[in-house]
């Protein structure tokens, strides 16, 4: 529960500095950040892992979806990373459907500590952004 709770500290905390500090394309990546989490929460708040979990699978195509929108349309390096990050945690899924001898510990640690790269890596890029150069894009 702990751990949870420290998710949800660090989630806000990167959607703050995106706030404050970052252009269009960092809020739109910790705004996505912060429905997937809620969303992930609402429909498995108690996931087992000992199987592919088909709900939380589908939200992260979203988010990989919607990251690497904000990849395409702009000239950073960081949605690149984050794509790439969320990419590793769909191949996690995939890699469960395909061997169901993963136990749940392994794929539910990859699944769920993925997001601490990707919640950094927006805190880094809205504290170093520059809103004109990204908002012209």
């Amino acid at each position: 529960m702990w751990s949870v709770a420290i998710y949800y500290i660090v989630l806000l905390i990167t959607v703050a500095v995106a706030i404050r500090r970052g252009g269009p394309f960092e809020r739109w990546a910790a705004y996505t950040a912060l429905i997937a989490s809620v969303l992930t929460s609402a429909v498995s708040p108690f996931p087992t892992w000992t199987d592919i979990e088909f709900n939380i699978f589908v939200i992260d195509v979203f988010v990989l979806l919607s990251f690497w929108y904000i990849a395409l349309k702009t000239q950073s390096f960081w949605p690149y990373w984050i794509t790439g990050w969320q990419l590793i945690a769909i191949f996690a899924h995939i890699q469960k459907y395909m061997f169901a001898e993963i136990l749940a510990r392994p794929y539910s640690l990859l699944s769920v500590y993925i997001s601490y790269p990707i919640l950094l890596l927006i805190i880094y890029a809205a504290g170093s952004s520059n809103r004109k150069a990204d908002a012209a894009a």
